[in-house]
């Protein structure tokens, strides 16, 4: 059980690094634009960046869900 215990933390370790660096790229995608060229590339910026996080969600649910599983085997 501590192995899977392990594995857990470290998939939720990396699905932190994993948000933390799709917050990064929407940054960095609009840091330098202004103006029309803002708000064009910041929707689709937020839309993609909204994709990444409802995925990231998604995998962390699952992998909160089996670390409860194999803790109640």
């Amino acid at each position: 059980m501590t192995t899977f215990a392990t594995h857990a933390g470290s998939k939720l370790a990396a699905l932190e690094e994993r948000t933390r660096n799709v917050w990064g790229t929407y940054r960095e995608n609009l840091v330098d634009l202004d103006g029309a060229a803002y708000d064009h590339a910041e929707r689709a910026e937020w839309e993609h960046l909204q994709t990444e996080l409802r995925e990231i969600a998604e995998e962390r649910a699952r992998a909160r869900a089996e670390d409860e599983e194999s803790e109640a085997a």
